[in-house]
């Protein structure tokens, strides 16, 4: 390390000055400079040579009295420039600490001019660092004066000058300085500084939650009562509504497998997620059947050598052997069941018969028989969306104790529940329920014959019966639950008609009762503060506040006027009363 040294004029001396390039001084050389080893080298010699008597009253022993020089006032300022900077420092960092405390755990927050909590918050850590550094560096640079007093190296003042001014700096002051002394704090604070943008990127993250969203709901549509039919060929008579007859018809005519799973309704539910959490109440049509076969009724008689079997089941339904294997199936909605007689609100009812045959159709080998209930009922329902899936479940059935008489609406009553505290009422009105029940009497009563390769009937419905009935061997053999899933169907079609219906009819009214509420949720980003990772800018902010207080004490009980980073003092001789040394190399 080297320190400028003036020119003679430059310096204020004559061209006589003892100051001469010709002196044996070690400060004039053939050289503009003075190498700080030099000068301590010196400063031992001149030591031995001119001991300096101390006056215990006026200061440390270490420096001899100081002249003021023009130019440099001594007291440097106050420390109210470091202060200030530390409570704008504190005040960012309070603001930051604020902010994400008011925001945690929250919805992420919309600002005016798209300002987001992240650059906000970057903005502020960067204010505090930068506000921060000012007290430390000031405070290391003034130490610099306090260190030099005690008449340690000139070597450590280009360290703490270092050190004042950056990380590599600090991380030298601490290796290169003997024993521990405040200006290590600063520089520890110093490298501290560099950890503080990456914690404070780590305090804040946003992770997803599923909530209730607030600016739609989810609904799905219920029937209540069902009330439409339209006018027959006749005044007197009654049919369903083309929009039944069009349900009907689609349960029927539908050949998926499983085809009842088609007839699914379409929830308002505009998140894709949604949720029903009670469950909910509506008029439907159910189907239930059951396999007569074990209840068949099988006669033969001898005719001339030609044995005929016929078969009948106790409810009338009768299969006649006399077409040997062409006659397919017989079917008809006119009988009473078997196995479903006044158990519920029965609309409608089909009794199948199938016959076996050969190929060739030309034997009866068998008959198989089936029959299936249509009636109203109101189901308990619980649903969900899940990714934009409805699912939707039935886990409670009410109907009517008995078949309905003509004349009468079809009522069926809900029982109270643990939180609804009345019984819910579900209407179907005479003339409704009428117009379908004569409907489906002559829809489901017809039969299907046949011969080697061909099928015919005089009913489409009968024939699609038959068709999605078969196992396909061509046998007339019953795909086992076939005809079961298409009368499902059906009954699932007109469910669908119904809770539409109700929503089309009765639009404008905003009844509560046709509706069933529930919650959308979507997934919302979040505020999510990770406080551990605040520690590090809280504590810099309390050791730089020590390390302040520290240097004021240090610098006020040591006598060192406040030059702080100031470069005056080293070039108008304040160190070490450098005027005084260049007289006394000159006057050698």
């Amino acid at each position: 390390m080297h320190i400028q040294i003036p020119s003679p004029t430059s310096a204020g001396l004559s061209p006589a000055s003892p100051y001469s390039v010709k002196s044996n001084s070690p400060l004039i050389r053939d050289r503009s400079y003075v190498e700080l080893d030099d000068l301590k080298a010196d400063e031992a010699g001149q030591n031995q040579q001119q001991p300096y008597t101390h006056d215990a009253s006026k200061g440390p022993a270490s420096l001899p009295p100081r002249e003021p020089a023009s130019g440099c006032d001594d007291d440097g300022g106050w420390w109210l420039f470091e202060i200030i900077a530390w409570v704008v420092s504190a005040v960012a960092l309070a603001v930051i600490i604020i902010i994400i405390a008011v925001t945690d755990e929250k919805p992420l927050p919309q600002w005016p001019m798209n300002i987001t909590l992240n650059s906000f918050v970057s903005f502020m850590s960067t204010l505090m660092k930068a506000a921060l550094i000012i007290p430390v560096t000031e405070s290391i640079s003034q130490l610099k004066w306090v260190w030099f007093k005690k008449a340690e190296s000139l070597e450590d003042i280009q360290t703490f000058d270092e050190a004042s001014r950056g990380t590599w700096g600090s991380v030298k002051l601490l290796f290169k300085t003997k024993r521990l002394h405040l200006a290590k704090l600063g520089a520890f604070i110093t490298i501290l500084t560099l950890g503080v943008d990456p914690f404070i990127q780590q305090v804040i993250v946003y992770p997803k939650r599923t909530i209730a969203s607030t600016l739609s709901n989810a609904s799905v549509p219920l029937a209540v009562e069902y009330s439409d039919y339209t006018y027959g060929a006749i005044m007197a008579l009654r049919e369903p509504t083309l929009g039944m007859k069009s349900a009907i018809n689609n349960g029927v005519y539908d050949t998926n497998d499983h085809p009842q799973n088609d007839f699914a309704l379409t929830p308002q539910c505009a998140t894709g997620n949604c949720t029903w959490p009670e469950p909910y109440y509506s008029l439907a049509v159910c189907s239930k059947c059951a396999n007569t076969t074990s209840l068949i009724n099988k006669e033969c008689d001898d005719m001339g050598g030609f044995v005929t079997c016929n078969y009948s089941l106790p409810n009338g339904m009768f299969f006649s052997g006399l077409d040997r294997g062409r006659l397919y199936m017989n079917a008809s909605s006119e009988l009473r069941t078997v196995n479903f007689n006044n158990t519920q609100s029965t609309i409608s009812s089909i009794s199948t018969m199938r016959g076996l045959h050969d190929l060739s159709s030309t034997t009866l080998l068998g008959v198989v028989s089936n029959e299936c209930v249509l009636y109203f009922c109101v189901n308990e329902y619980r649903a969900e969306v899940s990714n934009g899936d409805f699912k939707e479940t039935v886990s409670t059935t009410y109907t009517g104790e008995q078949d309905p008489v003509f004349g009468q609406n079809i009522t069926i009553m809900v029982p109270p529940s643990d939180k609804r505290k009345t019984a819910q009422t579900f209407v179907v009105e005479s003339e409704a329920w009428r117009a379908i029940s004569y409907h489906f009497s002559d829809f489901l009563t017809s039969n299907v014959t046949g011969q080697t390769g061909e099928r015919s009937s005089s009913n489409d419905v009968l024939s699609a019966l038959y068709d999605l009935g078969e196992d396909g061997s061509g046998l007339g053999t019953q795909k086992p639950g076939a005809e079961n899933d298409t009368i499902a169907a059906v009954a699932a079609s007109m469910t669908k008609y119904l809770r539409l219906y109700e929503q089309t009819s009765r639009m404008g009214e905003n009844r509560s009762d046709t509706t069933a509420i529930g919650t959308a949720w979507t997934d919302e980003t979040f505020v999510h503060v990770r406080w551990e990772w605040m520690v590090l800018p809280v504590v810099l902010e309390g050791l730089a506040l020590a390390f302040l207080i520290g240097t004021i004490i240090q610098s006020k009980m040591s006598g060192i006027a406040l030059w702080k980073s100031s470069t005056l003092p080293m070039l108008e001789g304040k160190v070490r009363s450098l005027q005084g040394r260049f007289s006394n190399y000159a006057d050698r």
